[in-house]
């Protein structure tokens, strides 16, 4: 059986609906010439007839208030953007001006920078991001620092070998 109110399942031969209260037969309904007392809770949207006077008409039950929306994540957004560290762009940079300009200095900063930035973005993931650009700029930084020390190296090899030829001495 169920509830003409509310559509709640009832078991059979039950008067009143146990999810709204209603009554689920004629005979369980109280009669029109009843007054029932204040604090009696009828469903919201029922309505009760009480008598002649007009403090006893017909009392109707306003529906409840709607439930407030719940609390929304508190996490970031879908989608959302996060703030690219200065410290990654900066290693980028860097490593960029290492290869080209500044050999030695650029190619050791990108690689101080680098380390810092990814260390920064893995401690602060949801306020920075960058981490690609930071490995771009450690990678980059290692390069110059090896073509930093190759050059030195073939450097010192040729000033070796023509201070060799120019002194005259022969194998």
């Amino acid at each position: 059986m169920f509830c003409p109110m509310c559509g709640a399942p009832n078991d059979e031969g039950t008067a009143f609906c146990g999810n709204c209260g209603a009554a689920l037969t004629d005979d369980a309904a109280p009669p029109a010439d009843v007054v029932l007392p204040a604090d009696v809770a009828l469903p919201a949207g029922e309505t009760l007839l009480q008598g002649d006077t007009p403090e006893e008409t017909a009392l109707t039950i306003p529906p409840p208030p709607p439930l407030p929306e719940p609390p929304g994540p508190s996490v970031r957004a879908v989608g959302a953007a996060v703030p690219t560290s200065g410290m990654a762009v900066g290693s980028l940079i860097l490593g960029i001006a290492g290869l080209t300009v500044v050999p030695a200095i650029g190619s050791v900063l990108a690689l101080i920078l680098g380390y810092m930035a990814r260390r920064d973005i893995r401690q602060r993931p949801d306020e920075a991001s960058g981490g690609g650009l930071a490995t771009a700029g450690i990678v980059m930084g290692w390069i110059g620092v090896v073509l930093t020390v190759l050059a030195v190296c073939g450097i010192i090899a040729v000033f070796g070998f023509c201070a060799i030829a120019s002194s005259g001495s022969s194998y």
